[in-house]
């Protein structure tokens, strides 16, 4: 369950009982998404009353571009396990390649590697369960090789699937996971209306958000899908129950159309 721009605690609060209820155990969160807080309270309501523990769910944060560094990523990592009121988080990622949206910070570099040196510290504390990296190309997934094996997550839809990204990660033993693939809000309705997708939809007998969060679901691929509307939670749940072909898989890889709908970190040094 993603919580991107999700900061009222009472929709959130909603978004995650019908979640909890339905069988979701992953939630999604960060540090810029200004919401640990609020999850940190809902969970610590919700978790009993639906008869879970801390150990039945999976809770991933990302550090943010603006705590990257050595004292920078320990406090906030810190503040993070506070807001969340939990002892350990499962998935740390570091959330962009740079300190900030900008490319040419020259420190750049240094910072992500002060930050990964941090998280596997705290990985050894029992702070964080594992880490990873978010929006991270193939040239910054190269710096890190040596040190560990990581977890990038980035854009991927039928409209902006990295190919050579997912066969780097496939080759390198890095689990692939997918963010916006239903498309960003401002592009959602275009790739909708895309007609591959449609007819796919009416061949499967689900609905369009179901056939798109499936491009990734069925590849093996993570997947966060995000709502503020409860229905649409039970509605996004259906991709687990679905299997799509390969044939109809290469269909939609076969879309020659590319449009990234986040910020763009190729040009991040």
């Amino acid at each position: 369950m993603g919580t991107w721009q999700i900061r009222k605690e009472e929709i959130l609060h909603k978004v995650i009982d019908e979640g909890l209820r339905k069988g979701y155990r992953f939630i999604d969160t960060a540090q810029v998404y200004g919401n640990e807080a609020a999850i940190g309270r809902i969970l610590g309501y919700l978790l009993p009353q639906h008869n879970l523990k801390r150990e039945d769910i999976w809770i991933t944060s990302k550090l943010a571009p603006a705590n990257a560094g050595a004292a920078a990523a320990r406090k906030s990592i810190e503040d993070s396990l506070k807001h969340l009121q939990v002892d350990y988080i499962d998935l740390l990622l570091i959330h962009w390649p740079g300190s900030s949206l900008k490319s040419e910070n020259p420190k750049n570099k240094i910072l992500r590697e002060e930050s990964w040196k941090i998280m596997g510290e705290m990985m050894k504390e029992g702070k964080l369960k594992s880490i990873g990296v978010s929006n991270f190309e193939i040239s910054h997934l190269e710096e890190l090789k040596k040190v560990s094996n990581v977890v990038p997550a980035v854009e991927y839809h039928p409209h902006f699937h990295q190919d050579d990204l997912v066969k780097y990660c496939n080759d390198n033993n890095i689990h692939f996971q997918a963010y916006s693939s239903l498309g960003s809000p401002t592009y959602r309705e275009k790739l909708s209306k895309e007609p591959v997708i449609i007819k796919l939809a009416e061949k499967y007998g689900v609905s369009v958000p179901v056939i798109l969060l499936g491009f990734a679901y069925c590849q093996g691929i993570s997947i966060l899908p995000r709502t503020t509307n409860p229905e649409h939670v039970v509605c996004n749940y259906e991709v687990t129950k679905r299997s799509i072909s390969e044939n109809d898989i290469s269909l939609m890889l076969a879309l020659k159309v590319e449009h990234k709908t986040c910020w763009d970190p190729r040009l991040v040094v």
